[in-house]
């Protein structure tokens, strides 16, 4: 039997940010609160899927984020960033696609001013990949981890040229800022637990040396 190839698309600053708000208090976040392994994170989705296809097979995991730009105050973040990314694209079967992040001056509640970084076109290049993939037959299922109603439409085009596609969300089925919706047509949501954020996180200090 033919297998089904399925691709995931990770949308990485929603999936790191919501895993660290919703399993790592405040008072302990360190810089690797929230961050997930992508080759183990994409094999988990795929399995989690074998309830509706016992023929899937993973083909790619596709990460998007934002690269931070060197600056004084952001050394450690480029650093981290940097290595990071470096051991990834080493794992076959993920690929990193990213953009640079964009910076404003934002105020602390005590008046202190700082840097603010922001994604700037990461949603973009998500939406192309999974609407241009389908058109071309690169994959059967679509897994789309990420909350993000911006790719809602590239999603819709991809259920229209007969492709599945499934969601993957942190949090139970009403937590705020859920799964992303398509009223009247087929949208399976994963929603992950700490059990499975447990299987997949990633803490290694990326800014030691011996990590690059």
């Amino acid at each position: 039997m033919t297998p089904t190839r399925v691709t995931i698309f990770v949308d990485y600053q929603n999936v790191q940010y919501r895993a660290r708000d919703l399993f790592f208090p405040e008072r302990i976040r360190l810089r690797s609160a929230g961050h997930v392994h992508p080759l183990l994170f994409g094999k988990m989705l795929c399995d989690l899927g074998y309830q509706h296809d016992r023929n899937r097979t993973l083909t790619s995991v596709r990460v998007y984020r934002g690269q931070p730009i060197s600056g004084r105050s952001r050394e450690k973040a480029c650093r981290f960033y940097n290595r990071q990314v470096a051991i990834w694209e080493q794992t076959p079967g993920v690929m990193i696609r990213t953009r640079p992040l964009k910076y404003h001056r934002a105020a602390n509640p005590d008046g202190t001013r700082y840097w603010a970084a922001r994604e700037k076109g990461v949603d973009v290049m998500i939406a192309l990949d999974i609407s241009i993939g389908a058109r071309n037959d690169l994959y059967d299922t679509a897994v789309v981890a990420s909350a993000d109603t911006d790719l809602l439409p590239a999603i819709e085009d991809a259920l229209n040229v007969g492709k599945r596609v499934e969601t993957a969300t942190w949090g139970a089925p009403r937590t705020p800022g859920g799964p992303p919706r398509i009223k009247g047509r087929p949208l399976w949501n994963h929603y992950l637990g700490k059990d499975q954020f447990e299987l997949v996180r990633d803490d290694t200090d990326y800014l030691i040396p011996s990590h690059s």
